[in-house]
Parts: structure tokens; C-alpha cells; sequence
């Protein structure tokens, strides 16, 4: 009996050391450029460099949730070395606080994780590297200490349970048009210690997640992003990128859309294949920001299907520069099977009420032409709907023709509708969010009737003459006519006012403030039509 129980103990030893056998150091995996210790240290070649944590604890007095951030930036500037932002929440009564420090770090090694910060008028914070009895470094476990006089305090041990996520492989990639950054995640840390916050002193347990990059990505003048870590409940990870260009965009390539996941010890993978929808939004009560408080995570490829919801639309951090840090709850499937989690957002990305402008109506426009607009502030994190609406009482009141349309164009089927030419007809068009939350109108500067479209007869350009054709700074219009005419661009907008066509007389037009390219001539005769192009030079 005790060779049995002396054989499964051994089993069970072999089995626990080859499960934890990348808990060692030096520390690396193949293709990786990192190694560990060496690389949770300080670069000082990298002109900008971050160490980074949250945490979900649950204090053992109170049974309240927290979420807490800390952030140790190398920032060298102005004389300081670089700042520390602190974020306590209290998931539980719904209490966030923040507070940022700007540091010198007297004590930053560089061939292991160890940090000292000292900030103006506080005590000196720290994140470093335990040590056995020997002085020798205890792999991937840390102590954190940090703390803030209008946030509260943490004292923190971690003890990573999962191998770091070295993102995209190797750990470097580029980010955005010109950025590049080495990257790596732990994202299965145990946590332990004590925390202060909001007259509550109390030893707390959990979960944490660290994040590291050194590079020349710098969050506070690079390209706005929206970045999450998921941490599911059947033990896979997921760091998530979208970083939006100066225009709003985001270009589907892996330097905009970023997804490393952790799937098991010895798998991870990193695409680009992935669709972020934003089902709701909110406006901070500090700064009324708005940025996304809620997304829909999909990827075909890897068989994602999560809603992602963010605890607190308030937890916005306000210096060095205003952006959105705060817990998540997580679910949805993988490959079929249900899941849960827990996770952090940062968010950097904001969003502003959608812009509009009218193309059509135009002084050219007939209701047998479609009505059209222009989105002037795309941004491809919020997408518009449109409902378009008619008013033929002066704006008094105004009646819905179209809703829920995606495209910028309407054609409007007025039967119904007078066609009177003193009935005159205003549009408005309401722009909105999925949610709502973001929303705009505008009405067209000037009514329109909807009289009779007039029948085209080509004859009567025959008796059109314009001169010179090309044209540089004027233009003489004659015709062999009575009537109305316009000059209009390619896009169907009137260029000048519009003006007479008269028998025997000529038309001196002053163009010379008209950009280069081609025009029509468009004129009105007795209820038929005619156009004809020219250059302008």
C-alpha cells in the first residue's frame, strides 16, 4: 500500500512540475524575440514603455467585487520619468475613484521586473519581482504596492498560473500607420493582499492580468484604440485591439485589428479575422464624453461569439489626457459551447453625434430624382441610421417618409402628395446610433415644389451658344430662346444665380472664382428642358 501511495505521489509530482515546467527562468518560446526575466525589465533604448495590471478581487470582510488598475508609464519628460495612474472601483456600490501621480524612478532595473516610484508629496510605490530566501527571483510572481490620497491603496501579490501570451507569435508587431510595439500578456494571475478604498481596510482575493509593451506606441498622441482582455471561464484568454485611424476608420489589416488569444499551455494563436459591433453607448457624467459601453465580439475563424459589457460608464480616467478604463462582464459561446468571464476596457476611442449634410434636393432637383446626403464624420465604430422626413406647413410639423434606411440616397414615391406650385415641401433628416444615444438632424435650407417634371427636348440646346469653350474667367451665353437657365457642376449643385435667356441677347458670365473642371448649362423653356456641357480652365 504505501509503494502505491508513494508511486501516485511521485505521479502526481512529474505531473505538476511538466504542467508548470515554463514557470522558470530564463524563460522563452519558439519564435518569440522575448525572454524572461530580461524582458520584464526596463528598455532603455524604447523611447516609451509601460507596465500595466487589473484585477478582480473580492474583499474577504465585506464580500464586495472590486476592479482596480495600475499603470507604471516611462515617459521621460519635463524632468520626470513618466507618470502612475491608480483606478479603484467598487463594482459592488457602484463608488470609482482615480487618481494619477507623475514620477521620478529612482530604482528600475533592467534585466528584471523591479520598480520604485517616488511622486511629489506621497510614499514610494513599487512593483517588483519576489525573491526566495536566497535572493534568488521567484518566477512570474510579483508584489505591487501603490497607492493614492483621493483613491486609497493596494498591497498585492501575483502568481501566474498561465505562461505569458506573447502577441502575435514572435511579440512584436506594428501598430497603426507608423507605431510599432513589442507586446506580451500575462493573462492568469493569482491574486492576494489588502486593499483600501472608501473607509473600507479589508484583505481581498482574486484574479489579475498583466500587459507590457515598450516601443514607439504611445497612447497619448497615436492613433485612438478600444482595447479589452477577456478572461473566460473555460480557461481560454483573449487581448483585443481596434485602433481607429486619424479619419475613423479601421482598415482591415492585423496594424488596425489585433486579437492574441490564449487557448491552453502550449497554444495561443493571433489573427485579424475578427468583427466588433457596438450595440450601446454612454456619455460620462464628468467630462459628457461619449464613448462605447458595450460590443459584440465575433470571428469566424476562431468561432467567437461574445457580448462584452462594461461595469461603469464613469470610470474615466481625466489626466494625463481624458480616456475610459473599467471592468467588463463577459458571454456568449465558443465553438458552441457557453461561457462567462470577467475583463477590462480601455478606452480611447470617443464618438460624436453624427454630422449631415444634403446633396439633394438641389436647385436642379425633381422628386422623380432620389433625395441625397453625405455623412460628413464617418466613424466606422458607430454606424448611422437615417429617417427622413417632409414638412408642407412652413416646418409647423413634419411627416416621416422613410426610417431605418443604411444608404445616403432615398428616391421618395410622392404619389399623394400635391403637386401644386405653391405647395412647397421642406426635408429633414434625422441621422441616430444603433442605441440612439448619438443623434443629429438637419433640415434643408430652402422648400421645393414638386411640380411636374419637365419634358427634356434636345432640340433646344441646337440653339444654345456658349463662348469660349473652354473658358478661363468668362462666359457669353446666347440663345435663340425664351427662358430660364442655371450653371451647375457635375454633381447637379447651381454654381451662380440663376438667370434669363432672352431672344438676341447675350449673357456675360462671370466665372473666374469657379474651380477648373466640366459644368452644364442647364435651361428651362416653356416646360421642356435642355442641358449642355463646358469647360472651365
Amino acid at each position: 500500500m504505501k509503494k502505491i501511495i508513494v508511486l501516485l505521489a511521485l505521479v502526481f509530482l512529474c505531473t505538476s512540475l511538466f504542467a508548470q515546467a515554463w514557470k522558470a527562468y530564463p524563460n522563452t518560446t519558439p519564435n518569440s524575440l522575448l525572454t524572461f526575466p530580461q524582458d520584464e525589465g526596463w528598455h532603455t533604448d524604447e523611447p516609451i514603455e509601460w507596465w500595466y495590471t487589473n484585477a478582480h478581487v473580492v474583499g474577504q470582510n465585506s464580500g464586495h467585487e472590486y476592479t482596480i488598475m495600475m499603470t507604471f508609464f516611462r515617459y521621460d519628460t519635463l524632468g520626470l520619468n513618466g507618470f502612475r495612474i491608480l483606478n479603484i472601483a467598487n463594482e459592488t456600490t457602484g463608488k470609482f475613484k482615480t487618481g494619477t501621480a507623475f514620477m521620478l524612478y529612482p530604482v528600475m532595473a533592467t534585466d528584471h521586473l523591479e520598480i520604485e516610484g517616488n511622486k511629489f508629496g506621497g510614499t514610494p510605490e513599487r512593483w517588483y519581482t519576489k525573491k526566495d530566501s536566497l535572493g534568488n527571483l521567484r518566477p512570474f510572481q510579483y508584489k505591487i504596492e501603490s497607492s493614492g490620497s483621493l483613491v486609497g491603496s493596494i498591497d498585492l501579490d501575483y502568481d501566474a498560473f498561465k505562461p505569458p501570451l506573447i502577441v502575435a507569435d514572435s511579440g512584436y508587431l506594428n501598430q497603426g500607420v507608423t507605431n510599432y510595439t513589442y507586446y506580451y500578456s500575462q493573462t492568469g494571475m493569482n491574486v492576494s493582499g489588502h486593499l483600501s478604498f472608501d473607509g473600507i481596510d479589508e484583505p481581498v482575493t482574486g484574479i489579475g492580468w498583466i500587459d507590457r509593451q515598450y516601443g514607439n506606441f504611445n497612447p497619448s498622441t497615436g492613433e485612438a484604440y478600444e482595447w479589452f482582455c477577456l478572461q473566460l471561464s473555460n480557461g481560454m484568454d483573449i487581448n483585443l485591439w481596434n485602433i481607429f485611424t486619424k479619419e475613423e476608420t479601421i482598415p482591415k489589416s492585423p496594424e488596425y485589428r489585433i486579437l492574441a488569444m490564449y487557448i491552453d499551455e502550449n497554444t495561443s494563436k493571433t489573427i485579424s479575422d475578427f468583427k466588433i459591433e457596438r450595440p450601446k453607448f454612454a456619455y460620462t457624467s464628468a467630462t459628457n464624453n461619449c464613448y462605447a459601453n458595450k460590443w459584440h465580439l465575433t470571428s469566424d475563424t476562431m468561432d467567437i461569439d461574445l457580448l462584452i459589457t462594461l461595469n461603469n460608464k464613469d470610470s474615466e480616467v481625466l489626466v494625463p489626457f481624458p480616456f475610459l478604463e473599467g471592468g467588463t462582464k463577459i458571454e456568449g459561446t465558443i465553438q458552441g459551447q457557453a461561457v462567462t468571464g470577467k475583463g477590462f476596457a480601455e478606452l480611447l476611442h470617443r464618438y460624436t453625434n453624427p454630422e449631415m449634410t444634403f446633396t439633394a434636393p438641389n436647385a436642379s432637383w425633381t422628386y422623380t430624382q432620389p433625395i441625397t446626403w453625405q455623412l460628413l464624420n464617418v466613424d466606422d465604430g458607430r454606424p448611422i441610421t437615417y429617417d427622413l422626413w417632409t414638412s408642407f406647413d412652413e416646418k409647423a410639423t413634419f411627416t416621416k417618409i422613410a426610417s431605418g434606411l443604411t444608404d445616403t440616397t432615398f428616391l421618395w414615391d410622392a404619389d399623394g402628395y400635391s403637386k401644386d406650385s405653391d405647395v412647397r415641401y421642406w426635408f429633414k433628416l434625422v441621422g441616430y446610433s444603433v442605441d440612439s444615444v448619438l443623434m443629429d438632424s438637419i433640415i434643408t435650407p430652402e422648400s421645393y415644389t414638386l411640380e411636374p417634371v419637365a419634358t427634356e427636348n434636345p432640340l433646344l440646346a441646337q440653339k444654345m451658344t456658349i463662348s469660349p469653350n473652354p473658358a478661363v474667367n468668362s462666359l457669353n451665353i446666347s440663345c435663340d430662346c425664351e427662358g430660364q437657365a442655371q450653371l451647375l457642376d457635375l454633381s447637379g449643385q447651381n454654381v451662380l444665380a440663376t438667370f434669363s435667356l432672352r431672344k438676341n441677347q447675350v449673357e456675360h458670365l462671370d466665372i473666374s472664382k469657379l474651380p477648373v473642371g466640366q459644368y452644364l448649362i442647364l435651361g428651362t423653356v416653356e416646360g421642356q428642358v435642355f442641358s449642355k456641357r463646358w469647360v472651365k480652365l
